[in-house]
């Protein structure tokens, strides 16, 4: 494994984790207890080591506004400053910030190689990896589970006691799975594809079973955008009915009862949305620091990207963070990569679907939950596939402008 590969599993080491569970002195000897006890300090490791390499190698230490990534950089920057002084608890939403800025910095790191495209596949492919290895250790405890049961407070334990994740969760990661196998179902010729097919079922399932409104909802926005990608095709004639009876089924069935107004209750998120927007007015400016929701709101979670920007770094910041989600969309529509993306060869092509198909996912799930605005699986799904998006239309309109300049 190489450095940026070695950083990257650093990052995503301190998921489900927090400096609640960090403990010393712990034991070389042990060293299932010394990972446990320590790991929620790993991405703020990688953070520092990306901060050596940069300096080292005389690079940039941030990257430019314009960009998204560059936008999101500054969003932290700007909570990362809030949580410095006009936080209650100045160390904790510290760790939070530090911990955010490690994907960035990872990304940018890698963006300052040669072989940028080359690493950031890499990394989208770790993700993959690990997303499609959690849904693999969730099935024996889903199979075991009534399918139907209502799924309010439920949470599916991890493997090697590295925590649990909520059905909200377990839904995004059966999503991720479904999106990078069916595409690769679709788009690979050789008898092999049919292999994705047990995950696709096995993943619908845990889709059906968490109830997951956001899951439900990103799987109708990922199948239309892949209709809209890719065009029409008679193999899609079978799954369109099977998505829709799938939303049917878990989401206004189960979750809903058979009734619209409860598929559409939002779960007392608006009274929180009302207390974070309070909160915002005693801060407007810069926001009240990384985890000012949980410091400052009993614990409760915003479960709103924009709201949740909003309360950690204020108007500044929520400027920053709209700035880079609306950013890499207008560089997606500008691009026309939508309908480029079908003349794409190779590899890149599916690539660039699957990435589009969770930017998708995750941008309508930001207003459900705080996509990418806090430390968390979204975050690291979210960071990688922009990026990659952001780095393929800046290449590839690069070389077509050169292209036409010499034909001129």
């Amino acid at each position: 494994m190489d450095f940026i590969g070695f950083l990257w599993i650093l990052v995503w080491s301190g998921m489900f984790s927090s400096p609640s569970s960090v403990q010393f002195p712990v034991s070389l000897m042990q060293p299932v207890a010394f990972f446990q006890g320590t790991r929620a300090l790993y991405p703020v490791l990688a953070a520092y080591l990306c901060l050596i390499w940069i300096f080292f190698s005389q690079k940039r230490l941030m990257p430019p506004l314009k960009t998204p990534l560059g936008a999101i950089f500054y969003y932290c920057l700007v909570g990362m400053t809030a949580s410095m002084f006009l936080s209650p608890s100045k160390y904790t939403a510290l760790y939070w910030g530090a911990v955010y800025v490690s994907p960035i910095l990872v990304m940018w790191i890698s963006l300052n190689h040669a072989n940028a495209m080359a690493y950031l596949r890499k990394l989208i492919y770790l993700n993959y990896i690990i997303a499609i290895g959690i849904v693999i250790s969730l099935l024996p405890e889903a199979f075991r589970m009534d399918i139907s049961t209502p799924p309010f407070g439920r949470t599916y334990d991890l493997p090697f006691n590295l925590g649990g994740i909520r059905v909200n969760g377990a839904g995004r990661f059966a999503l991720v799975a479904i999106i990078v196998s069916f595409v690769r179902l679709i788009s690979q010729k050789e008898k092999k594809r049919y292999l994705w097919l047990p995950l696709i079922l096995s993943s619908l399932f845990l889709i059906i079973q968490t109830q997951s409104r956001t899951a439900l909802l990103g799987l109708s926005v990922a199948g239309i955008l892949f209709i809209y990608l890719k065009g029409l095709d008679r193999r899609l004639l079978f799954v369109g009915p099977t998505v829709a009876f799938v939303i049917w089924l878990s989401g206004y069935k189960w979750r809903a009862q058979g009734q619209i107004e409860k598929l559409l209750y939002l779960s007392g998120r608006e009274y929180t949305w009302k207390k974070g927007i309070e909160l915002f007015k005693e801060s407007p400016i810069f926001g009240s620091g990384f985890h000012a929701d949980r410091l400052l709101l009993d614990s409760q979670h915003m479960h709103n990207s924009y709201f949740h920007s909003m309360v950690q770094s204020g108007t500044l910041g929520m400027i920053f963070f709209v700035g880079a989600i609306v950013g890499i969309w207008a560089l997606i529509f500008r691009s026309k990569l939508l309908k480029k993306v079908r003349y794409v060869e190779g590899s890149d092509q599916t690539l660039l679907i699957e990435s589009i198909l969770i930017l998708g996912f995750l941008t309508t799930r930001s207003f459900f939950e705080s996509t990418a605005a806090f430390y968390g699986v979204d975050l690291l799904l979210f960071v990688p596939a922009m990026t990659y998006i952001y780095l393929w239309i800046r290449k590839n309109s690069t070389a077509q402008q050169s292209s036409e300049h010499l034909e001129k």
